[in-house]
């Protein structure tokens, strides 16, 4: 059985780091010998099947505070000695590679490879590839691969300045989590508006909590819950509190069962300044939820929603737009229950079977170049 190896930063959670863990569980480890390698040695906290092997570069969790000029080098010596001694055991089909330093790691070991290196950039290139370094490294480095997946036809666009890798390139969206698919939404919808997702700058959790305060004025029986963790939480508590919102406003954590925590939810909201294909959106579209999304580069949201038919599209930052929206979709239930049932049709879009095949196809397709 050919090897197929894939390369994260790490496998704590994240939706580049789930997608893997799922794809490799249900589909990869059914037709290849899979190996992980993660650089972080932080503990995964997703399951993954026994069969999977697990290799990490880095030993010590201090190892990734190191300047990237010091990390780099020595996890690309770890890279290439886990490369060696698997192409020791067998044949290797190909080493996929997500997120950008993953990715500079793999393309920087293409010459020391007898098999394809493909790559793939889970987030708005804008954001990830801005400085003088990162972007002097990705228009070094990534014409090196053999073959580039892209969430979104925006993203892959950004790349226009190699014809190499427009030529080799395809367009891939996540698959939707097996568990979400063929749900009957909820009969009763509670007085909560979710989000779901890292409270990090990215995703703009303040731009939500001050939506939401303009929302109470008019509908007080409404609280506002976020999922999820991050270094902005501080910030968001004492937000909460300097806006008169405690209460009104929770912070609940991580959650193990997301759909259950949210299924029964009046409305989702996603307000990030961007993104490359939100699984959070994705799942509460599966749900049946009324959803509404910052209309945000690098074209996720767009891709899975057409504004006022499967949830709604507002400005990046557009605090007043948002809440406006907000409260239309609170005041007229049926319509938001109606377009909640039409969004559920994304999961025919983004059933896993089709994507993991795609995903194989164009492994299939790739050879060393």
């Amino acid at each position: 059985m050919e090897k197929l190896i894939f390369l994260t930063l790490s496998l704590t959670r994240g939706g580049a780091e789930r997608v893997i863990c799922n794809m490799c569980n249900e589909y990869f480890v059914k037709h290849y010998e899979v190996t992980i390698i993660s650089l972080m040695a932080a503990k995964p906290e997703y399951d993954l099947n026994p069969a999977i092997r697990l290799l990490t570069i880095d030993t010590k969790e201090e190892q990734y505070q190191q300047n990237m000029l010091v990390r780099f080098p020595r996890r690309r010596a770890g890279l290439a000695e886990a490369l060696r001694n698997l192409q020791k055991e067998g044949p290797v089909k190909a080493l996929i590679s997500f997120l950008p330093e993953p990715n500079f790691l793999a393309c920087s070991l293409k010459g020391k490879c007898n098999f394809p290196v493909i790559i793939s950039v889970r987030n708005d290139p804008v954001k990830e590839y801005r400085g003088t370094f990162r972007q002097t490294m990705m228009k070094l480095l990534y014409p090196k691969a053999s073959g580039y997946v892209f969430q979104t036809r925006m993203a892959q666009e950004y790349f226009d300045f190699s014809t190499h890798i427009m030529e080799n390139s395809t367009v891939i969206p996540n698959p939707i989590a097996r568990d979400f698919l063929n749900l009957a939404p909820a009969e009763k919808r509670n007085r909560e508006i979710v989000a779901v997702g890292r409270l990090e700058p990215q995703k703009n959790p303040l731009l939500l909590i001050h939506a939401f305060q303009k929302v109470q004025e008019k509908h007080p029986e409404y609280q506002l819950v976020f999922y999820g963790e991050g270094s902005l939480q501080t910030e968001m508590e004492q937000e909460i509190k300097a806006l008169g919102l405690t209460g009104a406003v929770q912070l609940r954590g991580n959650t193990s069962d997301v759909k259950g925590a949210i299924r029964e939810a009046a409305l989702f909201v996603l307000s990030s300044n961007y993104e490359g294909m939100p699984n959070a959106l994705m799942e509460a579209m599966a749900l049946g939820l009324p959803c509404i999304s910052t209309d945000c580069p690098c074209g996720g949201p767009a891709f899975l929603m057409n504004n006022g038919e499967n949830g709604w599209l507002v400005p990046v930052g557009d605090e007043e737009a948002l809440a406006q929206q907000m409260c239309r979709v609170l005041e007229n239930p049926v319509q938001a229950q109606a377009v909640g049932c039409v969004a559920q049709e994304i999961t025919k879009q983004l059933d896993p079977d089709v994507i993991y095949r795609t995903w194989d196809e164009m492994i299939q397709t790739k050879s060393f170049v």
